[in-house]
């Protein structure tokens, strides 16, 4: 009969335990991308008549994705005849990947996981058993089932961002202002000011595109997030 009971108990402890975990597989099996755009670029219908554009890509992050021809592929299908030299271009696609890598919540929250097993294991034992030391070692056993089933499952998040900048050629003078500050010690700042007068609007955007899955890995997460960042670069043109 003890051992019944024992057997029982160990099931259910389990279960509870691990309850967090298999919720996250379950609710987590697919692979979720997002993306958002910190601005939106809107181009003047009126300039679009000339579509040479420049193209500069640079890749600042420590991934080593590509994205110089799928972009120029993707302007050239739109009818953009790419140009080498900025001056002979309508428009400039600035594109900078700054940064690709892992963003996972799960670690934050794994001694929390772990403390819920404990405590759901701390009830079994003093209700079915009613010795405080029993209790505490069901606690103990609970607790270790929980983090043991939340080390298998991994909630992970990567995400990409990207800079973007699009300057359009206009028939007319466009006024630039340029403030940079550096810091001086620990806490003077150095205020410095330029201008310049041309023809190129410019407009500025940040893309952040997420991926998540359970368990998911950066091989798997890289295509995705490279196709999110595609998509909206098409949009813009």
């Amino acid at each position: 009969m003890k051992k019944l009971v024992l057997l029982v108990l160990t099931t259910l402890l389990l279960t509870f335990s691990g309850c967090s975990a298999l919720d996250t597989a379950v609710k987590k099996r697919n692979l979720e991308t997002q993306t958002k755009m910190s601005e939106t670029i809107w181009l003047n219908p009126q300039f679009i008549g000339d579509k040479t554009i420049y193209v500069q890509i640079k890749n600042t992050s420590t991934s080593n994705i590509s994205l110089e021809q799928d972009i120029k592929n993707i302007l050239t299908g739109k009818g953009y005849r790419i140009v080498n030299t900025p001056n002979s271009a309508n428009y400039w696609l600035q594109v900078n990947l700054l940064n690709v890598g892992k963003m996972d919540l799960k670690d934050s929250e794994a001694a929390l996981t772990g403390l819920t097993g404990a405590g759901i294991g701390a009830t079994i034992g003093a209700y079915n058993t009613g010795s405080a030391n029993t209790a505490i070692g069901w606690g103990i056993a609970g607790g270790i089932a929980g983090v043991v089933a939340d080390a298998m499952i991994s909630d992970n998040y990567y995400t990409m961002i990207t800079d973007i900048l699009v300057s359009e050629k206009t028939p007319y003078k466009v006024a630039n202002q340029a403030i940079n500050a550096t810091t001086q010690g620990t806490r003077g700042v150095n205020m410095t000011q330029s201008g310049n007068a041309g023809n190129m609007n410019k407009y500025q955007t940040r893309v952040v595109s997420t991926a998540n899955k359970v368990n998911l890995k950066l091989q798997e997460a890289e295509p995705q997030l490279t196709a999110e960042l595609l998509k909206v670069i098409s949009n813009i043109f």
